[in-house]
């Protein structure tokens, strides 16, 4: 009986195995398929996001590198000078034509038959300063009188003190044409001689007759009758000179390392 059994046993298993194994495929019964290659080429790039109103920049060359201190060549040197000597020359006559007429007034040359007023007679301070120390002179240096004299004197002694710093301007110029390598500074002369002008028309526009200075129409004495008003001629020239000493204190200013 036990035989029996184990014959039944193996039977079985050998017809689940039959059952479950698959039959084997023939060589010849499956294809293979060919394989392909496909090539990428992959080429890099970068990409910069710059802003809409950004043009393009300029390339940069030599005139945009100045030497430093330590790297100053003759050469440098030379051309520094060149243009100390073209800007000196023309600080010292432009200079020169706002201070000659406070100069042709205290000799007596007043160029009446000029188209505007050229040489002050209420503000020649050169003019007005010499005839208050020889009335001063003259009163014995005391007294009431001699402090009138220069009471009205003060809008001239403004304008002097403006005077003062165009003359130390002019020595600047005449420096800077030697040869200086040094730049030079004329905007504050400039400045200090606008001051003194434009405090002595704001006088004028308000009236300080305690000080000699009398009151003055801005529209029908200093805009309409510009070619007879001293004050205007005063003016323009203080703006003009500034204009001009502030140009030419750009122009010779030291610059160093990469211009910016």
């Amino acid at each position: 009986m036990a035989d029996e059994n184990k014959k039944y046993k193996k039977r079985a298993v050998d017809d689940a195995g039959i059952r479950l194994a698959p039959a084997p495929i023939k060589n010849s019964g499956y294809h293979v398929m060919p394989s392909v290659v496909q090539d990428f080429i992959i080429t890099p790039h970068i990409v910069v996001d710059e802003p809409e109103d950004d043009g393009q920049p300029k390339a940069s060359t030599e005139n945009d590198f100045q030497p430093k201190k330590q790297d100053i060549s003759k050469r440098w040197k030379r051309r520094k000078r060149a243009k100390n000597m073209v800007v000196g020359l023309l600080m010292f006559v432009v200079t020169a034509a706002v201070v000659l007429p406070y100069i042709l007034g205290a000799v007596g040359v007043w160029l009446d038959d000029f188209a505007f007023k050229y040489v002050p007679r209420d503000f020649g301070a050169l003019d007005n300063i010499v005839r208050a120390f020889k009335l001063t002179e003259s009163v014995g240096w005391k007294g009431a009188e001699v402090k009138a004299i220069w009471v009205n004197a003060v809008p001239d002694l403004i304008l002097m003190l403006g005077l003062v710093f165009l003359a130390v301007n002019m020595l600047k110029s005449l420096y800077a044409m030697i040869g200086s390598v040094k730049a030079v500074n004329y905007t504050e002369g400039a400045v200090v001689y606008l001051f003194t002008v434009l405090a002595v028309f704001i006088a004028a526009l308000v009236g300080a007759e305690k000080i000699g200075v009398a009151k003055i129409d801005f529209v029908q004495d200093f805009i309409r009758g510009y070619k007879t008003s001293e004050m205007f001629s005063l003016v323009v020239f203080a703006l003009g000179y500034f204009a001009v000493s502030f140009i030419c204190t750009r122009v010779d200013a030291d610059k160093y390392g990469y211009m910016k």
